[in-house]
């Protein structure tokens, strides 16, 4: 099936002769990040006609450029449709120290879009319940969630747990997990309280960012479950997180008193800190991927060229910096921004081998 997406907020230029730098550099550069993905049947339409333009293909998609709050007045007119809300051209270049920021919220929004796009042409997206789902109110869409992740279809829990989880999702979807994590540890007992605290450390490892080590018993016969924090590299910090068994039926408060011995952080702390712990770490390899970029690009112009000419520092104290890249430095910055930055890998190395 042909997918419509409608874009608001950027007409590609006919002619770029008369047009001002700033305008043909943003066209350049939207026409070129448009290219790398597929979107479906693309529309365009500027800020003054896209309800005609709406009205005339109903689209399935929306990317509205201009940022969350006018993409509130593109939601009330078609609610009916995803919509991806995504900063707007001129404000892309606006700012140097942002302008990185915004072109990678762009590529994983245009990611994301053409995953669905993939998903309803194969099928497996039915195209009216999408547009149903667009369409609820936050308590349907809450109540309808909360279903799916307590219900006995393991895949569709999955999918619904990690659209709350997903930190570049829309914005009702973080107030909902808010309100979910908190009224699932207001009301759950002594077990399920473990297994939140649990579910949370699971997180950590899952970005590894910590690892289960054995289970640890006080002198009061009360059991723990124990976790070795990490750093970003995988080496153990020294930090160990013990989380108490639990009891089927055990009163709350009293589990929530035990937490109290080893200064562990209740549900919601620990599952905030599991968030801005894994946001922390992208953001750190983000930006080393972005030096291994730079790095990488001036090598490939120029392979002989030393370290002291790239920035690099020799890995052995018995090198020079006057040397080029060894072939171990070369490979491993290879593999580290090939699993960090994929995308810029893929125009510095995969046409070229």
């Amino acid at each position: 099936m042909e997918v419509d997406t409608l874009i608001i907020g950027y007409v590609p230029l006919e002619d770029a002769a008369g047009k001002k730098p700033a305008a043909v550099r943003s066209d350049k550069y939207f026409r070129d990040l448009l290219a790398r993905f597929d979107l479906g049947t693309i529309h365009y339409a500027d800020q003054s006609d896209w309800k005609e333009k709406a009205d005339q293909i109903n689209p399935l998609i929306i990317i509205s450029l201009g940022g969350s709050w006018y993409a509130e007045e593109v939601r009330r007119y078609k609610e009916d449709a995803l919509l991806y809300a995504v900063d707007d051209l001129g404000s892309v270049f606006r700012r140097k120290a942002e302008a990185e920021e915004k072109k990678q919220k762009h590529i994983r929004v245009f990611t994301e879009v053409a995953d669905f796009v993939k998903r309803f042409r194969s099928g497996e997206e039915n195209p009216d319940m999408v547009r149903k789902f667009a369409a609820m109110s936050y308590d349907d869409l809450y109540k309808m969630i909360i279903q799916a992740i307590i219900g006995k279809d393991r895949e569709l829990s999955k999918r619904a747990w990690n659209l709350l989880m997903d930190d570049n999702g829309q914005s009702k979807f973080v107030w909902m997990r808010a309100q979910l994590i908190v009224e699932v540890w207001q009301n759950c007992d002594g077990k399920g309280k473990e297994e939140m605290l649990c579910m949370a450390m699971n997180q950590h490892i899952d970005e590894e960012m910590a690892r289960k080590i054995d289970d640890f018993t006080d002198e009061n016969g009360q059991k723990y479950h124990q976790y070795m924090f990490r750093d970003p590299f995988g080496e153990d910090l020294d930090y160990i997180r013990r989380i108490p068994f639990g009891v089927k039926g055990q009163d709350k408060y009293a589990y929530e008193a035990i937490l109290d011995k080893y200064e562990t952080p209740n549900g919601p702390q620990m599952l905030l800190e599991a968030g801005q712990m894994k946001s922390q770490k992208r953001e750190h390899f983000k930006t080393e991927a972005e030096k291994v970029y730079r790095v990488l690009k001036s090598w490939t112009e120029d392979p002989m060229k030393s370290k002291k000419e790239l920035g690099v520092i020799p890995w052995d104290e018995q090198d020079s910096n006057e040397e080029p890249l060894t072939e171990r430095e070369l490979n491993s910055m290879k593999r580290f921004l090939q699993k960090h930055d994929p995308l810029n890998y893929a125009v510095l190395f995969t046409d070229s081998g």
